[in-house]
């Protein structure tokens, strides 16, 4: 049985047993979907983690002992073919929609680097008259400060001249 015709199954009550592998580790409760088997669940090895990946003593022992028969077997095998029809379905969909968003993305990155570039020049735009401005403001507060010293000096003048009189 290979892994694309199993399920794990976990109801609650995983390994209400208790079976070890070979390798000394809890089995975990696997679910076939083989034509012989659908639906009939076994115990196997989870394996071990060896660097970055595990290793498996490929231990097997049914869970189910009994084969599915009859309308069971039919309906199993039924049920096995639609999941694999809507797994396929799910698998096109989500292509679509990577496809999509990636267009969609494509759409918008135009627009949106040329908006971008746009404002980064209104940007710079901006710096440079906000520098203009701090300058002319240092001017004129330069000479504001200057004029205000000629003032008082001329008025300290006219009021010393004003009482030798």
């Amino acid at each position: 049985i290979d892994g694309s015709q199993c399920k794990l199954f976990n109801d609650g009550t995983q390994n209400e047993k208790g079976i070890l592998c070979k390798c000394k580790k809890l089995t975990r409760v696997v679910q076939a979907w083989t034509d012989d088997n659908p639906g009939r669940r076994f115990y196997g090895c989870e394996g071990r983690k060896v660097d970055h990946g595990y290793e498996s003593c490929n231990f097997f022992q049914w869970y189910d002992v009994e084969r599915p028969h009859g309308w069971q077997y039919l309906a199993l095998l039924e049920a096995r073919d639609i999941m694999r029809g809507q797994k396929e379905e799910i698998k096109q969909m989500k292509e679509s929609m990577r496809a999509l968003t990636h267009e969609r993305e494509r759409q918008l990155e135009s627009p949106a680097l040329e908006e971008l570039k746009v404002s980064r020049e209104e940007c710079e735009a901006l710096k440079r008259e906000v520098l203009v401005l701090s300058e002319r403001s240092r001017v004129f507060r330069n000479v504001l400060i200057s004029s205000t010293f000629g003032f008082v000096v001329v008025l300290g003048v006219m009021v010393a001249m004003g009482k030798q009189h």
